[in-house]
């Protein structure tokens, strides 16, 4: 997945941070020194190499993949000290007047128009969250990627390591600035994101396995149909021949025909009921750790109008990307398209979720009717 980070990498900042020692070899391990303590936690010597691969090559490598007893003990370093942290960015806020024009001519609203109110300097925070995937089929994948949300509007967006500049300036936060309300719902918007994230970098690989499951299903129903045919002509030609037993003319012999077809269907929907469960593919995300980031930052509120009704939204510059960030969708958090306002409570949404009903044509807003056309209940 082009948001991922390689697992040796993550482990080797991990041990790093725990005071250890590394280094890469030519066969693709990593070899390390730790500390007693972090030896001791994880239950490795204090000297040894780790595998990345499912089935390490050499019996004294330690396996390192993400099913392996070392990856779940990394757990264990961070015991007692939560999966969540917070620390402060110093911002260096652009000029106003040149960011105040840019949304005032690049933001688009398809169905609505906005005015930008005004613009004020406020302190906010973005929820910095790292997701885990696991993808089995008949064969598995899985990675790591991360997600950086604005707590105040829900704004997502993806990282990838061309957007991690500001890393390196993050400070640990000598009080708390807000409390931190915002990470509940952050992490709603960004398990929605990340969702979508996932299922769109699947969807040549879901692609490949309707392929596959297509053509295996096919050999097998022309397997068994080609062998229920034949002795379907055995039989027929027995019957008619008329130099078999009477019992291959009889009601008796037309009885265990059918009970031998129905055998061979029973089996043919067994396999193919095998194969629909073999290319089934079972995909779990799951968070890994949220860094709460406190920063200042300018705060764009545009009033939205859509016919006689309005509402405030607040757009923000963040400083961590240096770019204002982009409109959230209010239903899915990955905006897709052209943004669009809708009649009942103004929600913004991208193309994707500001649907129209095949049956009755109907805009309708998939926030405010999750289920479904609101007029004609499909």
């Amino acid at each position: 997945m082009g948001l991922s980070r390689p697992l040796p990498d993550v482990l080797a900042d991990i041990l790093t941070l725990e005071g250890a020692l590394l280094e890469r070899t030519e066969d693709g391990c990593l070899e390390f020194v730790v500390p007693p303590p972090v030896s001791k936690t994880l239950g490795v010597p204090e000297h040894g190499r780790l595998s990345f691969a499912h089935h390490p090559f050499d019996e004294s490598v330690i396996n390192a993949s993400y099913e392996s007893e070392f990856f779940r003990s990394v757990d264990r370093l961070f015991s007692g000290k939560g999966k969540m942290a917070r620390g402060v960015y110093s911002s260096q806020l652009p000029n106003v007047e040149k960011v105040s024009r840019w949304v005032s001519e690049k933001i688009a609203l398809s169905n609505a128009s906005f005015r930008l109110q005004k613009v004020d300097h406020q302190k906010i925070a973005y929820a910095l969250i790292f997701f885990k995937y696991v993808a089995l089929s008949d064969e598995k994948r899985e990675g790591v990627f991360s997600l950086l949300v604005n707590e105040q509007n829900l704004s997502t967006f993806p990282l990838n390591t061309n957007f991690t500049a500001f890393w390196e300036d993050l400070k640990e936060p000598e009080e708390i600035l807000t409390k931190g309300e915002g990470i509940s719902k952050a992490l709603q918007a960004g398990f929605s994101a990340a969702s979508l994230i996932v299922k769109e970098e699947f969807e040549p690989f879901i692609k490949s396995l309707e392929r596959r499951l297509n053509r295996d299903i096919k050999r097998v129903f022309e397997y068994y149909e080609t062998l229920k045919n034949e002795i379907d002509k055995a039989f027929e030609k027995k019957f008619s021949s008329g130099k078999e037993s009477p019992e291959a003319q009889s009601e008796e012999g037309r009885e265990v025909l059918s009970v031998k077809l129905d055998a061979i269907e029973g089996e043919k929907r067994w396999k193919i009921q095998d194969l629909v469960s073999k290319y089934a593919l079972n995909i779990r995300i799951e968070p890994v750790c949220i860094i709460d980031i406190e920063t200042e930052s300018l705060i764009f509120l545009l009033e939205i109008k859509r016919r006689l009704s309005s509402r405030i939204f607040p757009l923000s510059y963040n400083p961590l990307l240096k770019k204002v960030d982009s409109l959230p969708c209010e239903n899915c958090f990955l905006p897709r398209g052209t943004y669009y306002l809708c009649d009942e409570k103004l929600h913004i949404l991208c193309a994707t979720c500001f649907r129209k009903c095949p049956d009755c044509g109907r805009d309708y807003c998939s926030a405010c009717h999750p289920k479904g056309c609101p007029r004609c209940r499909k």
